[in-house]
């Protein structure tokens, strides 16, 4: 075959300029084989054809190149999976935040003759406490962490000033507590699981998702969220008392920080602005569980006084079945709390968040 020298232009992106260089193709390099070039010609046909699927093959391909960089992508999916790729986990709403100010009375005592607070009566409020704005009670409010007014610190001060006398003694005392509180209304969901999956998800669709609260199984175990399915770890607080730990150094830090291994476990991911997908992970309970992660250096190496398998092959999602990665969910059923709100309509007036729902703080003091 000759060895031919075609100027072929490689710049031609749409309908009309593959059309034009195909016809210009062929007036040059075949003058005497075809010469029609009308519109309702054979050969034209065939050009035409030619300029359409080229016409699409340069959409879908100059479409997908876009796609990849997350400052040109128009697909909603696309960024949301090139936010996760670059490590960044977004957000599709924006809650409204406060500083809280918490008060309580407290009866006075007498100790070595100065009348001090009597923190025997101290409230500890939990979190996730709801608060409503007077003005409008459909707008909710929730406290971001535990408010215990028995504990003062650098780093979380109680304001204590005189509420009432008695004649010239201290009767009653006010302590203050500030707390962050975001906009945002408490919904749950269940999803029940039969036999275990191997990296099962659950879809929860809903507008307006900030994030997951908790979950909890039938079972009454919590399911602790993490970064990634392989993080099997995470830091928990308790109060720093012996009846909590004996060997606790009872010294001013309130709470101890602990670590705290957990097979439960699972990550979340935004799908699009109304769907947030939990994820599980693929090993089973059970009761000689060992947190090894195969090591595929060593596949087929075998020990020193056996046969080696150098040569027989592995699948590599071999190395994904482990307990590493999180438990699967099993004849049970999940509860799902988690927070939506979020935007101008989730926010109110200031001084006017002063309702609040005591259930949970008439419970602590039943306990």
């Amino acid at each position: 075959m000759a060895n031919l020298n075609r100027n072929i232009t490689y710049t031609n992106r749409d309908f009309n300029t593959f059309r034009n260089a195909l016809i210009n193709y062929s007036k040059t390099y075949f003058p005497n084989t075809y010469n029609d070039f009308t519109s309702d010609s054979t050969g034209m046909l065939f050009i035409e054809m030619a300029s359409y699927v080229g016409d699409v093959l340069s959409f879908y391909l100059d479409n997908q190149i876009q796609e990849t960089f997350i400052q040109y992508a128009r697909q909603e999916k696309n960024l949301f999976d090139l936010a996760y790729m670059l490590g960044y986990k977004p957000k599709v709403t924006t809650a409204a935040t406060v500083d809280v100010a918490l008060y309580q009375q407290l009866p006075s005592k007498n100790v070595g003759g100065t009348y001090v607070p009597d923190f025997d009566y101290a409230l500890k409020i939990p979190s996730n406490f709801q608060i409503t704005s007077n003005e409008n009670s459909s707008i909710k409010f929730i406290t971001e962490d535990v408010c215990d007014f028995s504990i003062s610190s650098s780093q979380d001060p109680t304001d204590i000033s005189i509420y009432s006398l008695s004649g010239t003694d201290p009767d009653r005392f006010l302590l203050k507590k500030t707390r962050k509180a975001i906009s945002g209304t408490i919904n749950t969901t269940t999803a029940t699981f039969t036999t275990p999956s191997k990296y099962a998800t659950v879809d929860i669709n809903a507008s307006n998702i900030i994030n997951i609260l908790d979950v909890f199984d039938s079972n009454g175990n919590q399911w602790y969220e993490v970064l990634n399915l392989a993080q099997d770890t995470v830091f928990t607080t308790k109060i720093n008392a012996s009846y909590t730990d004996p060997n606790a150094v009872q010294d001013d830090a309130p709470n101890l920080l602990n670590l705290k291994q957990v097979q439960r476990r699972f990550t979340s991911r935004f799908l699009n602005n109304t769907t947030l997908q939990i994820g599980f992970g693929a090993g089973t309970v059970s009761d000689n569980d060992e947190n090894l992660i195969p090591n595929p250096d060593n596949v087929g190496t075998g020990l020193a006084f056996s046969k080696d398998k150098l040569t027989t092959a592995y699948s590599p999602l071999n190395f994904m079945f482990t307990d590493t990665y999180g438990i699967a969910p099993a004849d049970t059923t999940l509860t799902i709390r988690y927070l939506t709100g979020g935007g101008l309509a989730s926010n109110v007036a200031s001084g006017t968040l002063t309702n609040f729902n005591s259930t949970g703080i008439l419970l602590l003091i039943l306990i």
